[in-house]
């Protein structure tokens, strides 16, 4: 969601409670701060908030009635609580005894349900021992994460992006959050010299938190594009859809140029979905790890909002009047065209109380209700519905028609390559085509076991060396190894945090498994991913796909290794340790299921210090119906107090998405 999203959301939270140091200051019209001249940076943006009824002052108690900003003091905890709570449009929780040793619910009773509240969504880090610190200051990390998450930014796609801060790397807790404020003109951090630094451990005063609201909620504050340097990023109000890519292997590039390989910037398969922010010639620029990139446009389709093909045009209408198309099924989203009164228009679907149809080639929306014509039905989800696992590959075309590859000459002996491919099941077969209809002939067999030189990998297919020529083998049945280098490096790994949105799967007290598991699984992606991995998630923010979704989305990522990951619960509070699960129906890969499981569940054990509950199987529907190796692992019990300490703990967190990496590295490593 972008920040001109929340903006309604925001103003109406921030009122009066926002930085009072007391409760029940009545609003007064018209305030202006003795403490707060025109000259002081950040008055504008302080004014800005008193005319919204954001910001009320504190009384001066110097007898004339008046009231002060205070500009230098700092925003406790227990505030900040309350202000993003009431900001995300939630209600705080209804508590009659604290969860925190230094919260009493009667003396603290305008925050303590705010702050369960902000704890059990995520947005402070885990509490370990015990104490909120209400009135502690906030620090400038513990700010970034919770403006990111009540702004409702989209942390994870900065998540690979590098720092623009000398003090902040990649394994700083709040990388992802300062990245995203920064990205957004939120924050250009503190001045150091010729050093660009951002201080997570020093204070916020109320001035520059005000100017960060201020950035948040009007464009008009945000930093200027010369403060934000040398970063291309998204301007939201450029988006206008969603493209998807119809080819394996489509090349991501930083410029409109195939005249070299030195702008690639990275590859996608058949299915990837970009946002798009403009067609350009031949070109579509799209947004690809947080900043602007393109792909060749012969290569890519406009879906709708939801990232679905248009399909066949169901009806026509006509305008009823001069009508905007949307991007999307709302008034709030950027328009991209307009129909004049009397224009046919012609209608692929139905969205509530929104057609969905195309201008300027573009999918967009307009409303039922400016429209006159023929009636289309909104088409229903269909239930239950199954993955589709796609046997066959998509030829892979290259967009550079400028340039034309050096054709490579066929090898007279057989090629020593870097990955070798170890078979996992018995009897397979290997095919002269990348594909298992009656045309691709089968040339012979692979036991387990048996090791082949792999050429190349495109989509679910291995074109292997076989008996000196080349052939082909699914995927599937392919324990691939790199000879060198890292042994993690091109392999393709879907991570799953169980649960998330309305599910928040096992709770205890103001602690949910989704948040838990959400936490270790960005740890472990990005560690996969600096061993050269390909990283997927099932989610990547508070959002709950289906079990079936979580499957398929596996399937079309071409993964290799499948790993969900969960929080235990039981009824005894004595129920403790870690257990690994993996399908109970007899498969191909089951002995590959059960090497990955071991190899996970014993690094947990021995790191994490657990009760080994050891490997064991059972048809839970994600490792159930994946084809490839695939796992389930609960971390430890939440019910537990001792395994509970260590799962809300960030060390612990660390431990555990260590363990899990350690664990999938040593399964490639045999």
């Amino acid at each position: 969601m972008s920040i001109k999203k929340v903006r309604s959301i925001f103003m109406l939270a921030l009122m009066s409670i926002a930085f009072m140091l007391v409760p029940n200051v009545n609003a007064k019209a018209a305030l202006s701060f003795p403490d707060v001249p025109s000259s002081l940076l950040g008055s504008e943006e302080i004014y800005y908030l008193v005319d919204l009824g954001i910001i009320n002052g504190i009384p001066a108690y110097n007898g004339t009635g008046g009231y002060v900003f205070k500009p230098t003091d700092s925003v406790s905890k227990g505030q900040a609580a309350k202000m993003v709570i009431i900001a995300g449009g939630y209600e705080p929780l209804d508590v009659t005894e604290s969860s925190f040793t230094d919260i009493d619910v009667k003396k603290d009773a305008w925050m303590s349900g705010y702050v369960e509240k902000a704890v059990s969504l995520g947005f402070f880090n885990t509490i370990t021992d015990g104490k909120f610190k209400p009135h502690e200051s906030l620090t400038r990390g513990e700010m970034s994460k919770v403006l990111a998450t009540a702004l409702k930014l989209d942390v994870e796609k900065y998540v690979s992006q590098d720092s623009p801060f000398s003090d902040i790397t990649k394994t700083n807790p709040y990388h992802k959050y300062i990245s995203a404020l920064y990205y957004n003109g939120i924050t250009n951090g503190v001045s150091a010299g010729p050093v660009k630094k951002f201080n997570p451990s020093g204070a916020l005063s109320r001035r520059e938190f005000s100017m960060f609201v201020a950035r948040g909620l009007s464009e008009e504050f945000r930093l200027p594009e010369g403060e934000v340097a040398g970063v291309h990023v998204p301007n939201e109000k450029e988006y206008i859809g969603k493209v998807i890519s119809n080819e394996n292997y489509l090349n991501v590039r930083s410029s409109k140029s195939t005249s070299d390989r030195s702008n690639l910037v990275g590859q996608v398969h058949k299915g990837h979905n970009f946002d798009a922010y403009a067609v350009e010639g031949d070109w579509i620029k799209v947004v690809h790890e947080g900043k602007y990139a393109y792909i060749w446009a012969n290569y890519a389709s406009f879906v709708d909002e939801n990232g679905k093909a248009l399909g066949l045009k169901q009806s026509t209408v006509t305008a009823t009047e001069d009508l905007s198309v949307y991007v999307k099924s709302n008034e709030d989203s950027n328009k991209i065209g307009i129909f004049s009164e009397g224009k046919s228009i012609d209608v692929y679907g139905k969205t509530g109380d929104w057609y969905l149809t195309k201008v300027n080639g573009l999918p967009g929306y307009v409303k039922v209700s400016q429209t006159t014509g023929a009636t289309v039905e909104e088409e229903k989800p269909v239930e239950g519905e199954e993955p589709n696992v796609d046997e066959e590959e998509p030829v892979d075309n290259e967009e550079e028609p400028e340039v034309e590859e050096e054709k490579p000459v066929e090898p007279e002996q057989p090629v020593v390559t870097n990955l070798i491919g170890r078979t996992t099941a018995n009897s397979v077969r290997v095919r002269a085509q990348p594909n298992t209809s009656d045309s691709s002939e089968i040339v012979g067999t692979l036991n387990r076991g048996d090791e082949v030189s792999v050429l190349s990998i495109n989509g679910n297919w291995a074109k292997i060396l076989y008996k000196g020529k080349e052939a082909h083998v699914h995927k599937r049945y392919l324990k691939l190894l790199n000879q060198s280098g890292s042994p993690l490096a091109g392999r393709i790994i879907v991570l799953d945090p169980g649960h998330g949105g309305k599910d928040p799967g096992a709770v205890s007290g103001p602690y949910q498994e989704k948040q838990i598991v959400f936490t270790v699984t960005s740890i472990l992606k990005q560690k996969l991913e600096e061993a050269g991995a390909t990283v997927y998630m099932t989610r990547v923010g508070d959002t709950y796909p289906t079990l079936q979704d979580r499957v398929k989305f596996a399937h079309d990522k071409y993964a290799e290794i499948f790993v969900s990951i969960h929080v235990n619960s039981a009824t005894s509070s004595s129920a403790l340790g870690t257990e690994t699960f993996y399908s109970v129906t007899a498969n191909d890969n089951e002995k590959e299921d059960y090497a990955l499981a071991s190899n996970i569940n014993s690094q947990i054990v021995n790191n994490a210090q657990m009760v080994d509950r050891k490997v064991k199987r059972k048809d839970w529907y994600v490792v159930a119906n994946s084809l490839f190796p695939s796992v389930l692992v609960e971390l430890g019990f939440i019910s537990n107090q001792y395994d509970r300490a260590k799962l809300t703990s960030p060390e612990y967190q660390e431990i555990y998405a260590d363990s899990i990496y350690q664990g999938i590295l040593n399964y490639y490593s045999n």
